[in-house]
């Protein structure tokens, strides 16, 4: 090899090069990094705002975008001062004394997503229970992180008795970006926050501006590492490579999320100890959960024994035709939630008796 190092090199490049052409022209390894500008733009997040406890939605821009608007109105336009899904401001007051007290954590599905106005299963605990106070304080996008923070902002106000936390399996990946960077496009900057798979072992996350941003989630890619990762990637046997990188990566990406995700419910599960309340964990399925359910699923089961967290686990009630909206929407309809709802009310009416969660059956 030493005698003859540059026709190696040469028989070498002309291999290449000529693999490159076969995968080309044979359309086997479609470019990871493809040099053609996005096809639809992503929508702009609907007036949020953020801070220490995340995003959600700005109240005074809700309020100013909403009036005058003819009913049926969107589910946005029904928010409190903090911000939340909530017909009363999260304060504390004589109203909360002698009352069954809730505290509702969780994403989009507590939040009311595709439910009609009034009809989710947050809804329809409150239209079960009309004498208890229940404070929503689910956001579209949050994590585990997010609900702990909101747990430890309000529940020392409101004091519940009962803290619901909605668990959905995009949790385990969303406990690694930071809390004001859960959507695609984040209100601050202008800039847009996107998890890198690459080289995220650390937990990284970059920056991008919204050409980019548009660009990477219309091909269904994260950024590259660098511009070598990204020449690399828009080669035929470049984006071969990287999906194989994908591949033997992606076990320890899930292995850092589900790390992550543990410290997170622990520390809910103590931080719920010290303020005197019961945690139950809602696990939500996915439509693809149901008869089946998916590794990721199954993991929060594990995770919730490990932890000794009561939870409840509503697959066998759910239908994937019936109680869920449309695809790509992922979440329940309206019937979904009502469902979802009244196997919640049998426990909370089982646990307003005795005290214990474990009197309800579904736990």
């Amino acid at each position: 090899m030493r005698k003859h190092w540059l026709p190696s090199l040469i028989v070498a490049a002309v291999t290449l090069i000529a693999l490159e052409f076969v995968l080309g022209a044979a359309r086997l390894s479609p470019l990871y990094f493809p040099p053609t500008p996005p096809e639809r733009l992503l929508a702009p997040p609907w007036r949020w705002t953020c801070d220490e406890l995340g995003c959600r939605h700005d109240y005074d821009a809700m309020v100013e975008t909403c009036a005058g608007r003819e009913p049926p109105l969107p589910r946005r336009c029904f928010l409190n001062r903090q911000g939340f899904r909530d017909t009363e401001d999260f304060a504390a007051g004589d109203d909360l004394d002698g009352r069954m007290r809730i505290l509702m954590l969780g994403d989009s599905f507590a939040f009311g997503a595709s439910a009609e106005v009034g009809k989710s299963y947050v809804e329809t605990i409150e239209a079960n229970f009309p004498q208890s106070v229940v404070w929503n304080t689910g956001v579209p996008g949050a994590g585990t992180h997010q609900a702990l923070a909101l747990f430890q902002e309000y529940a020392p106000i409101l004091q519940p008795h009962l803290t619901i936390l909605g668990f959905y399996e995009n949790d385990f990946s969303g406990n690694l970006l930071p809390m004001d960077a859960m959507l695609w496009l984040a209100p601050r900057d202008g800039r847009v926050f996107i998890r890198r798979r690459f080289d995220n072992i650390s937990g990284k996350t970059v920056a991008l501006d919204e050409r980019k941003a548009h660009y990477y989630r219309e091909h269904g890619v994260d950024p590259p590492a660098n511009e070598i990762e990204q020449a690399v990637g828009r080669t035929r046997l470049g984006s071969l490579l990287l999906r194989l990188i994908d591949i033997v990566r992606g076990g320890a990406g899930i292995a850092r999320e589900v790390a992550a995700t543990r410290g997170y419910l622990m520390a809910l599960r103590d931080s719920a100890v010290e303020q005197d309340t019961d945690l139950l964990v809602l696990l939500i399925p996915d439509r693809n959960d149901i008869g089946a359910p998916t590794r990721l699923y199954q993991t929060a089961i594990q995770l919730m024994g490990e932890l000794g967290m009561p939870y409840l686990d509503p697959i066998h009630a759910l239908d994937s035709q019936l109680d869920y909206a449309l695809d790509p929407d992922r979440h329940w309809n309206s019937a979904g939630h009502q469902k979802i709802g009244a196997v919640l009310s049998d426990c909370i009416e089982a646990f307003q008796v005795s005290g214990d969660l474990s009197d309800c059956e579904q736990v």
